[in-house]
C-alpha cells in the first residue's frame, strides 16, 4: 500500500521570521496512518527529526539541486512491515495492548 504525501511548505513563513512548529505538530497530529508528511524547509531541521521520533515518525531527508530540503515523514510501523516481509501476521499482543516481555537469566 502506498502512503497518501500531505505537504507542508514552510519556507515562505521562515524567510518572515514566523516559527513553524505548531503548524508541522498540528499536520503531522492530524495525518492518518495511510499518510506521511513532506515538509519542505530552507534547511535540514535536525532538531525537528528527534521531535517527531518521540511521537513515531521515521524521517528521510535530501537536499534539491536549488538548496531547498525536502523531509519525507511517516509513520513507523515495524509490526506492519515484518509481518510484510516475512508473510506472517505480527504476533498477537496480549489483551491489554501492552507487549510480551520474556525474562532470560544469566547461568550462574
Amino acid at each position: 500500500m502506498s502512503k497518501r504525501v500531505v505537504t507542508l511548505n514552510v519556507r515562505e513563513d521562515i524567510r518572515k521570521g514566523k516559527e513553524p512548529l505548531a503548524e508541522i505538530m498540528g499536520t503531522a497530529g492530524a495525518l492518518r496512518p495511510d499518510e506521511a508528511l513532506q515538509l519542505i524547509a530552507p534547511f535540514e531541521p535536525f532538531p525537528l527529526f528527534s521531535i517527531l521520533a518521540r511521537h513515531g515518525f521515521s524521517h528521510e531527508s535530501r537536499r534539491t539541486g536549488t538548496g531547498t530540503w525536502e523531509v519525507l515523514f511517516s509513520r513507523a510501523a515495524i509490526d506492519r512491515i515484518s509481518s510484510q516481509i516475512s508473510g506472517q501476521s505480527p504476533a498477537p499482543r496480549p489483551a491489554d495492548g501492552s507487549p510480551e516481555m520474556s525474562s532470560c537469566r544469566e547461568a550462574a
